[in-house]
């Protein structure tokens, strides 16, 4: 008698048809456990939070894999002077020294679970590449520049107190200034698209109205007053905030008519209504986050309202505890005047706490804080300066490897705090607007923080800030009239 094949098909034999999907199956299913004799272990991938980095020269970094496990790592390629490799986690660490162009780095996890991943990093000055506002010149700050470094009226080139910022995945860049909002095509200084001003460029009035003439003090649909925040989701479309009408609008893409409002009842309505779940007062930023939540801060009632995606009615508040509370306060819970917003990969919150002189960091869904920078404790107050002070912050925002910037205002200068696992003292690394000097706080410092002169690296009350894509980051610039690109 003959013995049919199947019989012979162990899963266990390592010749049989069904071992090698089974032990890929237990493997996926398992984190460690023993098969057939074998020892599995479940590795996860080989990924960073981006594949092309862009660094600053003189500030620290840490890049390491997004899934941290003890194996044997090794790269291929030359790493920018300053920067090592640590072998056993897989992190490139230091400070780059050198301005570099992109440079491929492979690195190679050889075990367990082998894999290759290769990344690029460049390193760039601390010196713009770009300017909005002022005609590609860096030593001017009139508002409303007529090409001449003299101030006249609006146009699509200039700007005057440029308040938020923020780009698309196309990289075409939205400016808030005054009472319009305005876009700029990828790598143009020239607006093709204005908000807020009935199409003129030449108009920057409170609540024009649609009738097309630079005239008049109408709420609509196509009216701003006191723009401020602006968000971008993750499809493209468009959230600005409306300050001086109370209320947020969203735009559809590529339209300057939006569609939703937050904080109204309607378009032509700008009355701030008693604290609830469905009125705003002074809002001054907006986040969106990767399911289409929206984020408002509140300046008049010292809150975070969270509206679900597709919904006007918000459905959790931060800083009070119902949404009947309107009032400042200092703990782990309150706030005073909160101004910019981001979101983590994690969906925690980081918010700028601007009366407080603080930022906070909210866990994911937790309405209690569990990380304050720029003081102490979370029962501190009052401006500061140096790398553990903050006066007055406004816009922040995260880099490729979500370290934290965050626009000092008070400071005249864009701060950066490495990703940290620390609750408070959290002391910022690097400075832009200083000259690297984390001990001054002078508008437009001239480089040796005794005077002021305007020039490409000098800042002066920062306010929005922002990274695309690429890691390019824009600081809106405000006292100058200008919108920086680094």
């Amino acid at each position: 008698m003959f013995c049919q094949q199947n019989s012979l098909n162990h899963h266990c034999d390592p010749k049989s048809d069904s071992f090698l999907s089974s032990l890929v199956f237990q493997s996926a299913t398992s984190d460690k456990s023993n098969y057939c004799g074998f020892h599995l272990v479940n590795v996860p991938p080989l990924e960073f939070n981006s594949s092309n980095y862009r660094l600053f020269i003189n500030f620290p970094v840490s890049i390491g894999p997004k899934y941290q496990i003890n194996s044997n790592y090794s790269i291929q390629g030359v790493l920018p002077a300053g920067l090592t490799f640590d072998s056993m986690t897989g992190e490139i660490k230091g400070t780059s020294t050198t301005v570099t162009s992109p440079t491929p780095i492979t690195v190679i996890r050889n075990s367990p679970g082998y894999a290759v991943k290769t990344i690029s990093l460049q390193v760039v000055d601390t010196s713009p590449i770009f300017v909005y506002g002022q005609y590609g010149s860096y030593s001017c700050s009139s508002a409303y520049n007529t090409g001449s470094c003299a101030s006249s009226s609006p146009n699509n080139q200039n700007l005057s107190s440029p308040y938020g910022v923020a780009a698309d995945t196309t990289g075409g860049v939205y400016i808030s200034g005054i009472n319009r909002l305005q876009y700029y095509p990828p790598n143009s200084m020239i607006s093709t698209r204005v908000y807020g001003q009935s199409g003129f460029y030449n108009c920057d009035l409170a609540n024009v109205d649609s009738g097309g003439t630079c005239f008049g003090t109408t709420v609509s649909a196509n009216s701003l007053n006191n723009v401020r925040g602006i968000g971008i989701s993750q499809s493209g479309e468009l959230y600005a905030v409306d300050m001086g009408n109370n209320r947020v609008l969203h735009f559809p893409n590529q339209s300057n008519v939006p569609s939703v409002v937050y904080g109204q009842s309607g378009f032509s309505t700008s009355a701030a209504g008693a604290a609830s779940a469905t009125s705003l007062s002074t809002p001054l930023a907006v986040g969106i986050d990767s399911a289409g939540g929206v984020y408002v801060s509140e300046s008049a009632y010292h809150r975070i309202l969270y509206f679900p995606p597709g919904s006007t009615t918000a459905s959790r508040v931060y800083g009070q505890t119902g949404f009947s509370g309107n009032t400042s306060g200092l703990s782990n819970e309150k706030m005073s005047s909160p101004n910019g917003m981001i979101l983590d990969k994690d969906g925690g919150l980081y918010v700028s706490d601007n009366g407080n002189s603080r930022v906070l960091y909210f866990p994911q869904n937790s309405t209690t804080a569990t990380r304050v920078y720029g003081q102490p404790d979370f029962n501190t107050s009052g401006g500061g300066g140096g790398p553990l002070g903050l006066s007055g912050p406004t816009g922040i925002a995260l880099d490729q490897n979500e370290n934290l910037f965050v626009a000092d205002t008070g400071n005249n200068r864009v701060v950066m705090y490495p990703k940290t696992t620390q609750n408070a003292g959290i002391a910022a690394v690097a400075v832009l607007g200083q000259f690297d000097d984390l001990n001054c706080t002078l508008n437009n410092n001239n480089g040796s923080c005794s005077g002021s002169a305007l020039g490409p690296k000098s800042l002066y009350s920062p306010t929005g800030i922002f990274f695309n894509q690429f890691g390019q980051l824009y600081i809106a610039d405000r006292t100058n009239n200008r919108v920086l690109v680094y």
